[in-house]
């Protein structure tokens, strides 16, 4: 498969981006029509039909594919490598005996509605895994068992990319030029978090008045929820959570990351008005050490170098099977 491609995305896709903008659609009627068995590419063992073509470009995001566009030729090139390698890997699985069992699509089904509902959660949404899963069925308009078919039909694929790109892993020293080249990756930005209690452009010696109260004692949540003009922050005590440079407009970052921890600065004059600052904790940059994070490393370089094998023997098994298209759909690199 391509690089574009995940291992999973040929039955997991539809879930995994129901909580994302684009939707997939199930597969046209078309795939079942006269046009639909049209074989638009073949090779030795198998064949590639224009229905399967228009419902993988659907699964993959590109919605169904018209003749009569203009992006039709350079949507059927992007799409065509992708899906006849997958129909290799499938021919291949059956000639070697290749089958799944219904205990290993249920785990897959499993880990998908584990990731949908981590998705769900990290967009925002309060579902459990179940519940994610549910609402995803019924967004892309298919059903469970429309799911675990698809799970049957592909998760051979996945085994015989395991089967041929073997235990591929990167070396220590891979993994460590990795993690070198990539260390903004691994670092948390320093960061401040404060509080504030913002008074109009028109209240400077408002502010001012508070701040001595605030240097003689004064319980800063309290005034803040008293004078601050600032709704969002008001509430909570003025607190505004932790920041880092570039969040806030400049006068009150450079305020902010000049103070020591418990200073009160100010007031700060911006373009909102008068602010009274405190910096309730200061948060030096920080980069994850590398043994913290090579697990995460090995596991991501693995997946490239095994996705990289498979596609290197995708290509051996189209030269060595003799794929021939249709015109009109041979993708661009064969020329």
């Amino acid at each position: 498969m391509s690089k574009h491609l995940s291992l999973r995305a040929v039955f997991v896709l539809c879930a995994l981006i129901l909580v994302s903008v684009v939707g997939c659609q199930p597969a046209d009627t078309t795939a079942n029509s006269d046009s639909g068995s049209k074989k638009v590419a073949t090779y030795e063992g198998g064949e590639v039909t224009e229905g399967e073509l228009q419902q993988f470009a659907q699964q993959s995001g590109l919605g169904e594919l018209d003749p009569s566009s203009p992006e039709y030729e350079t949507a059927v090139q992007q799409v065509m490598p992708q899906l006849v390698g997958i129909e290799i890997a499938k021919t291949y699985a059956q000639e070697e005996g290749i089958t799944v069992s219904d205990k290993e699509v249920d785990q897959e089904l499993e880990t998908i509605k584990q990731q949908v509902g981590e998705q769900a959660r990290a967009s925002g949404q309060n579902l459990e895994n179940q519940e994610a899963f549910d609402q995803a069925l019924e967004e892309n308009n298919i059903s469970e068992q429309e799911l675990r078919q698809d799970i049957r039909e592909n998760l051979p694929v996945q085994q015989v990319q395991e089967r041929v790109s073997g235990n591929a892993e990167p070396s220590r020293d891979e993994v460590q030029k990795f993690y070198d080249d990539n260390k903004t990756q691994f670092t948390q930005p320093a960061q401040r978090c404060a509080r504030h209690i913002l008074f109009n452009k028109d209240q400077k010696e408002k502010a001012e008045e508070v701040k001595a109260e605030l240097e003689n004692g004064g319980d800063f949540a309290a005034l803040a929820k008293e004078n601050s003009q600032d709704p969002g922050s008001a509430e909570k005590g003025g607190d505004l959570g932790c920041l880092g440079k570039g969040e806030t407009v400049p006068p009150f970052e450079e305020a902010t990351f000049a103070a020591e921890q418990g200073e009160i600065v100010g007031p700060v004059e911006t373009e909102f008005g008068y602010h009274l600052i405190e910096v309730t904790e200061i948060r030096e940059e920080q980069t994850q050490p590398l043994e913290d994070v090579e697990a995460q490393i090995t596991d991501q370089l693995a997946a490239t170098q095994q996705e990289e094998e498979f596609t290197k023997w995708l290509d051996e098994q189209k030269k060595e099977r003799n794929v021939k298209y249709l015109p009109g759909y041979k993708p661009a690199s064969q020329g």
